[in-house]
């Protein structure tokens, strides 16, 4: 890697990149923790760089994917707010195999009729890559409102993929950002797991309290 390359990239930026890179690095940490407020961040950083995508970088697939952002932060931050149980966070879930089988297969194939549709009509730099990426996205953002413990491993998969692809492309700068939305992701997913599991055994144990005080009686 030319480090000069990277100290250019990080000098070009101007702030509208820099608010869209830094609040996005605070959404996905805040929800790492289940905070209901990182999706004020995430509204901010798919506001802005939705701006660059669509009126600088032309990747009007990322630019739609930002849009969709924009919209599932409101419905996030209101399904995370109302979803609470007094001071509990709303519960995370998981979601049966065969839902995960059919999203990712309509990724695949839904990905090339929309890949042409974009490059032809909207100008679109990449295809069929870009377009994978958006639909999967889209599909683990739904999981995130959700809640669902499964949507961190597809940010994991994404994110690693997006690593190299930057990288091949010398947007070095981007690369380095999604190392870091990667290890989040790992980190977000063993959280909620923890979290889950302490919820779940909590639920376990209120129960048998119940069961016992009952037979007590």
């Amino acid at each position: 890697m030319d480090l000069s390359v990277l100290i250019e990239q990080i000098a070009a930026q101007d702030w509208i990149e820099w608010t869209g890179l830094i609040t996005g690095v605070i959404y996905v940490i805040l929800a790492t923790y289940e905070k209901p407020s990182c999706w004020l961040f995430g509204i901010i950083s798919s506001a802005a760089i939705a701006w660059k995508s669509f009126f600088e970088y032309k990747l009007m697939a990322d630019g739609f994917l930002q849009a969709f952002y924009i919209i599932m932060g409101l419905i996030g931050l209101w399904q995370w707010v109302i979803g609470r149980t007094g001071n509990n966070p709303k519960a995370i879930v998981t979601s049966p195999l065969m839902y995960h089988v059919i999203a990712v297969a309509s990724c695949l194939i839904l990905s090339d009729p929309l890949s042409y549709f974009l490059v032809e009509y909207l100008g679109a730099k990449y295809g069929y890559l870009d377009t994978v990426f958006t639909l999967g996205s889209i599909w683990a953002t739904i999981l995130l409102v959700r809640k669902d413990l499964h949507n961190w491993i597809y940010w994991i998969v994404l994110d690693f993929m997006l690593i190299f692809l930057y990288f091949v492309s010398q947007a070095y700068l981007f690369s380095a950002l999604f190392v870091i939305y990667t290890v989040i992701s790992f980190v977000a997913y063993r959280q909620w797991s923890h979290s889950k599991r302490h919820g779940e055994h909590g639920v376990y144990s209120t129960e048998s309290t119940e069961h016992t005080r009952r037979k007590q009686l």
